[in-house]
């Protein structure tokens, strides 16, 4: 899921960024499901196949079904993608860190920027429904496009985020945003850097 540039740099392919960006609304997903199904379930009988029935249950429970399919393609996505990452990001090139911010807590601000208000909204009607959908797709297009492809809350249950400077082989001095195992990346680390995005980069240890 890592596609080649023309400049020669790497860049996630579509749908891993896609998943990346799914992946880290599935906290807010999970929770707008229970609240459709529990506030809606006494529309939960079923009654067979009628056009009526299929419009109460898109109505009722439509975005439910639209968050469940799309939680579970985007958590799969997300576990494709980064094995697929971890495994090339191997080959990736040495450097030496000489700065190192953690950006951990950045995954807190997004949360409280582009998830709680979500969770304020009420969805008992197609406009609201298709507001919802027609939002995510806005941030959806900024999300792909800035360095929020790594501020995921997933991500950083299981990574650490930081912005670095950097020094190359040939010495140049450089600066971009990884993700790294090693939750406690000091400076003068050295580390292999493959790059997923503009200045976006998975780094592992160059052992």
């Amino acid at each position: 899921m890592v596609k080649k540039q023309n400049k020669g740099s790497n860049n996630l392919h579509e749908i891993a960024q896609f998943s990346l960006f799914v992946s880290s609304y599935l906290p807010l997903f999970l929770l707008l499901i229970v609240r459709q199904i529990s506030v809606n379930s006494e529309f939960l009988n079923w009654a067979g196949f009628s056009w009526e029935g299929l419009k109460i249950f898109g109505l009722k429970f439509g975005l439910s079904a639209v968050l469940i399919f799309l939680s579970a393609f985007g958590a799969f996505g997300y576990w494709k993608t980064l094995t697929n990452i971890e495994e090339v990001a191997k080959n990736g090139n040495p450097v030496t860190i000489t700065d190192v911010k953690n950006k951990n807590s950045e995954s807190i601000g997004y949360i409280a920027t582009y998830l709680i208000p979500f969770l304020f909204q009420s969805f008992d009607g197609w406009y609201e429904c298709v507001s919802i959908i027609f939002l995510l797709l806005i941030i959806y297009r900024i999300y792909i496009n800035s360095s929020l492809l790594l501020i995921n809350p997933l991500l950083s249950f299981r990574f650490g985020i930081y912005e670095i400077e950097y020094t190359t082989k040939n010495g140049k001095k450089r600066n971009g945003l990884i993700i790294s195992r090693d939750k406690s990346l000091q400076d003068d680390c050295k580390v292999k850097l493959y790059e997923i995005g503009h200045k976006l980069y998975f780094a592992t240890n160059n052992n």
